[in-house]
């Protein structure tokens, strides 16, 4: 049913549980799991009050493509023993879009990620990269909450309930 399972990355303590229930279904469902990190690169940073492109310096990118590294690795950890196959992947460009176009062009039968991601601005939302692929993903997309919410009285996060 799922034989190729997405998960993206970028390190949260949401994506990293996310990470866990997709191991979970990978060992149900006999799935490959393909990790990715998305790096924003300097086309597609944000540019408020500026021209369409800003010049990140080099090292900027080069630290962005290390802590993506080091992203990948720690999710690595959680398919430590993992029977099926795991492939990391760093891409770069914008997450949205590189992702849906990832499932189309690979056939991916699922993507299990967080709710949100790292930004606090986000964090009243469901975030923007996953709310992109809920909507144009042409897939199943699993949208995991923290352990901590589903722990809750009837699974609701109170802050969203407001």
């Amino acid at each position: 049913m799922f034989n190729k399972i997405l998960v993206p990355t970028d390190g949260s303590d949401m994506a990293l549980h996310a990470a866990k229930v997709a191991r979970t279904m990978a060992e149900k469902f006999d799935s490959d799991i393909t990790l990715v990190h998305v790096v924003q690169n300097y086309y597609t940073l944000p540019a408020f009050s500026m021209p369409d492109t800003v010049a990140i310096p080099l090292s900027v990118l080069q630290d962005l493509e290390s802590t993506g590294k080091l992203i990948l690795s720690r999710t690595e950890e959680v398919f430590a023993g993992f029977a099926g196959k795991v492939d990391s992947r760093l891409e770069y460009g914008p997450p949205g879009k590189l992702l849906v176009d990832m499932i189309v062009d690979e056939t991916f039968s699922l993507v299990v990620m967080g709710r949100r991601g790292l930004s606090d601005v986000t964090s009243l939302f469901l975030g923007s990269v996953s709310n992109h692929l809920v909507h144009y993903a042409p897939c199943p997309v699993l949208i995991v909450k923290d352990a901590e919410t589903c722990k809750k009285p009837g699974g609701r996060d109170k802050k969203a309930s407001r």
